[in-house]
């Protein structure tokens, strides 16, 4: 099963193939960039794959990329964020770019990377991938803040922490129903 679910509310991790040795300025373009633009609640994280090599000419420890002319990035694939990527001076593309498909608006359809492989990553440079907060529990009460079922209340009926979702048992036309949401589509009641 693929996950080319895009546009998506959710910010997923894509590799994005940059001018080897401009990974640096690439990731302080894309942060200015973003801010300026006023995506920055799009735009998460921009990690550049490093580790620290213990030996060196000089006797001191440095620090070699993992993946020369790669970058990755945390973010929700839209027009805007594509374009925001795409256009950034030093990048050449994204990985993962199903050729001719595209959504709706145009956009490129683009393979992110998996959560698993993320945390691989993460965890080979000595960093961690931030697990979603709040923590959900079955039988809570939650009301339902974007999307279809706005202002709707319901209760956790299944938590999935690794696709960040929720089935919530809603009332609709008097039988309960079960309605996947986000995790950052709800609210505790």
């Amino acid at each position: 099963m693929t996950q080319l679910q895009q546009p998506t509310t959710r910010k997923r991790w894509y590799a994005v193939h940059v001018m080897t040795g401009q990974e640096e300025k690439v990731k302080q373009l894309l942060e200015r960039r973003a801010k300026a633009l006023g995506l920055e609640e799009k735009i998460g994280r921009i990690v550049i794959p490093k580790e620290r090599d213990v030996q060196s000419r000089r006797g001191g420890p440095v620090e070699r990329r993992v993946f020369p002319g790669y970058i990755l990035v945390e973010m929700v694939l839209d027009e805007e964020t594509w374009h925001l990527v795409r256009r950034t001076p030093g990048v050449t593309g994204f990985v993962g770019v199903q050729e001719g498909k595209t959504d709706k608006s145009g956009v490129p359809l683009i393979q992110p990377l998996r959560d698993h492989e993320v945390d691989s990553i993460l965890r080979m440079i000595g960093e961690e991938m931030p697990r979603p907060r709040p923590i959900w529990h079955k039988g809570e009460m939650v009301r339902i803040k974007s999307g279809p079922f706005v202002d709707t209340i319901g209760r956790v009926e299944e938590v999935n922490s690794q696709r960040q979702t929720l089935i919530v048992m809603v009332n609709l036309l008097g039988r309960e129903t079960p309605v996947e949401v986000e995790f950052s589509q709800v609210e505790r009641v």
